[in-house]
């Protein structure tokens, strides 16, 4: 009995500990400022707001057709992806080619504007005929580094090619490698016999050294050249690295050449828009987000909470008491799992919690139902309950899986509702089998 007792207080404790935690947070002391440690949550951008920019032909041309605009939609949502950006709207107008971006608010977001809408033609010519040698075709893909010396940091981006490309990279380094100058001095004591013998030797060295006029490449990003250069040896191993500026000794200065290697790095890294593109508006647009949003998310389970806790314990006294004090454990828990697997809360995501919290009512409302039943009383507890979340979980499987499939979908608004129905459902298959099991199972002995 003692022992019974004691896993009982212990569920509880951890119950409330959960609790405290989920809504109320873990504080610490900063430089005499309390800090709560607990994770905030991630909003989408239908609630924190958005920068929406409109994108518009700059003219209109042959190549302006339905397979080129969805192109151009896909390597957008590309080069979102290669620059970190989680939450963003891609939408396409298929008549007009008009194409609508929204992504977060951000230090970034004119810069990475500027990216996706970058053509990205890379080419490296001849500096002389303007032959192209080598474009976006033969490359592979493209990455920043970082350097630290004793004069500072030094950003740079590769350029790695594919094997096809490698070997014509290797044969252009070949023909452009760069002249090494040979200074002899020849000590001659003879003058030329006459003037006809020294004039066919000053114009027999003027032909050696045209001959060894060192040939260069350029390299151009949409026809703008960036650099002109040539070899200082062959390059055999289908890479290249270029360094952007030179050492940054500020952390204004090292950004600003990250910015500028990542803006190289990405275009590289993904192919050239087929069309070209203006940005016509760029625009920050109102979320539904209210400096209180998570008090009222918070205020709003919590009654949700004390609701449910003064039905079941009027309903069915103190089993009712203690399951619903289980429940506001699993609510608490919800809250953590959705701040710390980062799920990023949309509208459609936060009406997802209350849909949890009303699966949750509904199965816990089963179990003290079936446990009240008179051809239960003699059965045991531990049995009930897992019948009863045997029936309940095969009644959910397919909201489960249609959670599943909204989740892995890429419109942001779905996939929060999809990730917040996950787990959810996951937490209310687990949470009951080990705690609402155990506290009423305690109870009843």
């Amino acid at each position: 009995m003692k022992k019974n007792k004691l896993k009982l207080i212990t569920l509880i404790l951890l119950v409330i500990l959960i609790i405290m935690v989920g809504f109320f947070g873990v504080y610490s002391r900063e430089k005499g400022i309390s800090k709560n440690n607990v994770k905030d949550y991630e909003y989408a951008t239908n609630i924190k707001g958005a920068r929406v920019a409109t994108f518009e032909l700059e003219a209109s041309t042959d190549a302006a057709n339905h397979e080129n605009y969805e192109l151009t939609k896909q390597i957008i949502k590309a080069r979102l992806e290669r620059l970190g950006v989680t939450s963003y709207v891609v939408r396409l107008d298929e008549e007009t080619g008009k194409i609508i971006v929204e992504l977060p608010e951000n230090d970034d977001t004119d810069n990475i504007l500027n990216i996706i809408s970058t053509v990205g033609k890379f080419e490296i010519v001849d500096a002389d005929t303007k032959e192209v040698l080598l474009n976006n075709d033969a490359i592979a893909t493209s990455n920043v580094y970082r350097n630290t010396t004793s004069y500072g940091t030094e950003m740079s981006f590769s350029i790695e090619f594919t094997s096809d490309g490698a070997k014509k990279l290797e044969e252009v380094s070949k023909n452009y490698v760069a002249v090494k100058e040979e200074n002899k001095t020849e000590n001659s004591e003879e003058a030329p016999e006459t003037n006809e013998e020294a004039t066919a030797e000053i114009s027999a060295s003027e032909t050696a050294t045209e001959e060894k006029k060192e040939k260069k490449v350029s390299f151009k990003l949409d026809d703008t050249e960036l650099m002109s250069t040539s070899f200082d040896e062959p390059v055999t191993n289908g890479k290249m690295y270029l360094t952007v500026g030179q050492a940054a000794t500020t952390s204004d200065d090292v950004k600003n050449s990250y910015t500028q290697a990542q803006r190289m790095a990405t275009l590289l890294s993904s192919k050239p828009l087929p069309l070209k593109y203006n940005n016509n508006s760029s625009t920050f647009v109102e979320g539904a987000l209210k400096e209180n949003i998570t008090n009222t998310i918070l205020i709003s389970v919590a009654i949700i909470i004390a609701l449910t806790v003064v039905l079941l314990f009027v309903k069915y006294k103190a089993k009712g008491l203690f399951a619903g004090i289980s429940f506001a454990g699993l609510s608490a828990l919800l809250l953590l799992t959705i701040r710390y697997w980062n799920v990023e809360l949309s509208k459609e995501g936060i009406v997802a919690i209350f849909a949890v919290l009303v699966l949750n009512f509904i199965l816990v409302y089963k179990i003290l139902k079936e446990l009240g039943k008179e051809e239960n009383k003699k059965a045991e507890t531990k049995h009930v309950i897992n019948m009863a979340i045997k029936d309940f979980t095969l009644k959910v499987i397919p909201l489960f899986v249609f959670a599943v499939v909204f989740a892995l979908g890429a419109w942001e608004t779905a996939s929060s509702f999809g990730m917040v129905m996950f787990w959810g459902l996951s937490l209310i298959e687990l949470y009951n089998l080990l705690i609402t099991k155990n506290i009423l199972k305690n109870l009843n002995k």
